[in-house]
């Protein structure tokens, strides 16, 4: 129900966030009280169609659709996705005074996003953004004309102004702001998922734990990608060319002959126990063959950090995203690296109406799935 008057005039808003990705929508819905207090008040999930979303681009038709062999046409992935968007809303219409924040599976592929930190010498009384943006724009790959960029300032010494600039393809974000719009979406700002988690993360940090040194790794279905937080803000973000959840869902039903199904059932249980035939040993040792692949793709991201001239060493690994939930990763991760392993969890810091997951609460591996969506919602405008 939407707030009223009369809670407006108090400051209370309610934001709701949605996180688009390759398996399925994320949406959270976030009351903040007047007292900057947050409750998470719904929460739901949509399957997204398989292949409606390849490399974080909707998949549109070229030409005519072909005739399946009940003499109906074949939908394309953008009429799959639209269904699967509006069977959500319908279950949870969104007021149009409530704030919505929604990220796109975007940072893989041709199409992806691209962070940097850039500084700038700005004079007195000189043109802060058109010096910015003129200095992204001259480096490669911020060149391509049909990039958008924006950027945020993150601190200003004397002349001396450090900004993160985050470029992305015009015709992709052209191309997600048309699906939103199709579906009577307002939004009040449009993100990437791995920034989510990150704002998920620092929404629910002790103080003394987002001055350390982070990084955290969203496992998705179809990618990963990697964001640093540093001194209690972000640093920088590194999409990877492999490490997904299919990754591992793809050596499971190799050695172990089981479905996909069965895979995502193992991450959401946590169970080894479950695989028809095998021991929890044999499934494990399964596993640990996915995770080499997974740990290479983390080192990497990990030795670009440390390149960084401004970079200080890492703290904790944090996992987000589906793939947090695998059985053993956290530990494998942390011996390989020596380097404390956690999930961001955030649903363990913020209160949840009893309704929205029930008297036992979110699971683990939900939560690592909500997560960006959380983020999103907990942000306030």
């Amino acid at each position: 129900m939407a707030l009223g008057l009369i809670a407006k005039i108090r400051g209370e808003r309610e934001t709701v966030g949605i996180d688009v990705g390759h398996y399925s929508i994320k949406y959270v819905k976030v009351y903040h009280n007047s007292r900057g207090g947050k409750v998470v008040v719904d929460a739901d999930l949509e399957p997204v169609p398989e292949g409606a979303i390849v490399n974080g681009e909707i998949q549109h038709r070229e030409g005519d659709a072909p005739t399946g062999e009940d003499g109906k046409k074949e939908k394309d992935g953008a009429e799959l996705l639209n269904e699967a968007m509006s069977r959500l809303l319908i279950r949870h219409p969104i007021d149009e005074s409530v704030d919505v924040v929604a990220s796109v599976n975007c940072g893989a592929g041709a199409g992806g996003v691209l962070v940097d930190r850039l500084s700038v010498k700005v004079p007195k009384n000189g043109n802060e953004a058109a010096i910015i943006l003129q200095t992204a724009q001259s480096r490669p790959p911020f060149d391509d004309q049909d990039n958008v960029i924006d950027y945020e300032v993150e601190s200003r010494d004397a002349e001396e102004v450090t900004a993160n600039v985050v470029a992305a393809k015009n015709a992709l974000l052209d191309s997600w702001a048309q699906f939103f719009k199709s579906r009577s979406l307002k939004l009040s700002a449009m993100d990437v998922d791995i920034f989510g988690l990150v704002n998920s993360y620092m929404a629910t940090a002790s103080a003394e734990d987002a001055q350390q040194t982070a990084a955290i790794v969203n496992i998705g279905e179809k990618k990963m990608s990697i964001a640093f937080v540093q001194n209690g803000k972000f640093h920088s973000m590194r999409a990877m060319t492999g490490g997904s959840l299919d990754l591992v869902i793809a050596k499971l039903c190799t050695h172990l002959g089981v479905d996909a199904a069965k895979c995502h059932e193992i991450f959401e249980k946590g169970d080894m126990s479950i695989v028809d035939g095998f021991s929890e040993a044999e499934v494990e040792e399964t596993l640990k063959i996915a995770f080499e692949d997974l740990m290479g793709q983390i080192e990497f991201g990990i030795r670009y950090f440390s390149s960084s001239e401004d970079s200080s060493e890492l703290s904790k690994i944090l996992l987000g995203g589906g793939g947090a939930s695998i059985p053993g990763l956290k530990a494998y991760i942390a011996e390989r690296t020596g380097i404390e392993t956690d999930t961001v969890n955030p649903f363990r810091y913020v209160e949840c109406d009893a309704k929205v997951f029930g008297e036992g609460g979110i699971s683990l591996g939900l939560s690592n799935i909500y997560a960006p969506a959380l983020g999103l919602a907990m942000r306030k405008f």
